[in-house]
């Protein structure tokens, strides 16, 4: 499932950014940096874009832990299916927009809601898997993957030597399977941009309308799962975060 979640999130990555004019939807340090170049270069519609996207992003994340919260004292047990249904209709909106407006945009207003309703269905699966899940993986945070995975690799194999003089920077390792799955959903992320830039020939933006309906599936086949309960234990802190 996460592995999936990572394949949508690299989709609508790639689509956004060929159909968006160079907007990301998921990969929110790529839209700081845009952001700080369009500033620089004084561009004041796509400083908008990017600000709005960060800010739909940041909305998503919230609204994923307040319905979370709001399912979990209403004792509902299937909350990442919720999370994944409103996710699935949101990417669906900005298909519809970015339908209407012929299959890509650059520039108005409509680019500017399809971002932020992508954006914001981006926030909610990350929001939604860090609640639920047992470890954190983060599908649409990339950079953080890449460093958990190789500090566990780097943390085996001192103890495979049996050192023990580990750098502070290194964490006690994690299960193996957790590592495995965090290479896995980089690997998911860039064959889900591949697909994307290869559909993108012949579908335009409107490719989006089939993630949606592959992220709907995806519900309700988490739905029929066994998911393990909510870990509400704190995350770690990432080497050089407070």
């Amino acid at each position: 499932m996460t592995v999936a979640l990572g394949l949508i999130a690299g989709a609508c990555d790639g689509l956004s950014y060929l159909a968006l004019d160079g907007l990301f939807v998921a990969n929110q340090t790529g839209n700081t940096v845009l952001l700080g170049l369009a500033i620089a270069r004084g561009d004041g519609f796509a400083t908008l874009e990017y600000v709005i996207a960060l800010a739909a992003f940041i909305v998503g994340l919230a609204a994923a832990a307040l319905l979370i919260e709001r399912l979990t004292r209403s004792d509902v047990k299937r909350m990442l299916p919720a999370v994944l249904v409103v996710e699935a209709l949101l990417i669906a909106l900005g298909a519809l927009i970015i339908e209407l407006a012929g299959g890509k945009l650059s520039g108005g207003t409509s680019e500017l809601l399809a971002g932020a309703a992508l954006a914001m269905a981006m926030g909610m699966q990350t929001s939604a898997l860090q609640k639920v899940g047992s470890w954190a993986i983060r599908t649409t945070f990339v950079t953080g993957l890449l460093t958990d995975g190789t500090l566990d690799l780097v943390a085996r194999g001192f103890d495979a030597v049996g050192s023990s003089a580990r750098s502070v920077a290194i964490p006690d390792e994690r299960p193996l399977r957790i590592v495995v799955l965090s290479f896995s959903v980089v690997v998911a992320y860039a064959l889900g941009a591949v697909i994307a830039g290869l559909f993108f020939k012949w579908q335009g933006g409107t490719m989006l309308f089939a993630v949606a309906a592959f992220t709907l599936l995806l519900a309700l086949v988490t739905a029929r799962m066994k998911l393990r309960a909510p870990d509400h234990r704190p995350t770690p802190s990432a080497p050089g975060q407070p």
